[in-house]
């Protein structure tokens, strides 16, 4: 009696069978990376790392007098005058702090 091994088309795997294994490994793989830094790192989930909303104290036309004021395009009558304008209360007096035409004072 002879014996004959490798009837019909099943000799294996194939490629299809190794590629479908290879992407159940990947798989695996990645779950398991996930399930540690999700351990880790439990405040760092997705919805946390969201691009943060903008603060609604914030207001960008004040912002913007500021960088106004800084880059010295406004004097600080003029900052003063427009912050208030913007609801913005300015002390009496609250001047600036250091005023380039003054001399230091003395230490």
């Amino acid at each position: 009696m002879v014996f004959r091994y490798g009837y019909g088309f099943h000799h294996g795997p194939g490629v299809f069978g190794w590629l479908f294994l290879a992407l159940v490994i990947a798989a695996l793989a990645l779950g398991v990376v996930a399930l540690v830094r999700m351990s880790r790192f439990p405040g760092s989930r997705s919805q946390d790392r969201s691009w943060p909303a903008s603060d609604p104290r914030v207001d960008p036309a004040l912002t913007e007098l500021r960088i106004r004021y800084a880059r010295g395009e406004l004097s600080w009558e003029e900052y003063a005058q427009r912050a208030v304008n913007l609801g913005f209360p300015v002390k009496p007096g609250s001047g600036p702090f250091i005023d380039p035409n003054q001399p230091p004072p003395p230490p």
